[in-house]
């Protein structure tokens, strides 16, 4: 999560990195190539041709990371900032690392379902004891502990 970007934000901010101090990166739309290589991106949300951005050409200085977000369409990233440091975030900046991984949604998952069951459990004891507790009839001896 790279926050050293030439506009402060006041919190940090998730961006994928897309190309580091030397690649030579350009894009037009949604087609973006790192070194002359065209990327697969299919993380990107938008289906829509991004006419916002303008097309760029950089080469990321030395030290640096140009970043692009992952919904292109509202994603403030290195294409909107070009005339400083050539879009791109200070490495130095970075916060932390987002991994693909899937255990994750498998950890989200397995805390909703434990929810659902815990819910569950406590509905099937509310009724059960609601089921147990009975008024004694009227003029029906009572139990003296």
């Amino acid at each position: 999560m790279p926050t050293g970007h030439p506009t402060p934000h006041a919190e940090p901010v998730l961006r994928r990195v897309i190309g580091m101090g030397g690649d030579h990166v350009s894009g037009a739309g949604n087609r973006v190539t790192v070194n002359g290589k065209p990327l697969d991106e299919p993380y990107v949300t938008d289906a829509d041709e991004n006419v916002m951005a303008g097309a760029y050409d950089v080469k990321v200085p030395h030290g640096r990371l140009f970043v692009l977000g992952d919904h292109r369409t509202n994603a403030n990233d290195s294409r909107y900032h070009l005339s400083e440091q050539s879009g791109s975030f200070a490495a130095s900046g970075v916060q932390g690392r987002a991994l693909e991984d899937s255990a994750a949604p498998n950890v989200l998952t397995t805390i909703g379902s434990l929810g659902i069951v815990l819910t569950l459990i406590g509905v099937a004891g509310y009724v059960a004891r609601r089921r147990a507790w009975r008024p004694l009839p009227p003029g029906a001896p009572r139990a003296v502990a």
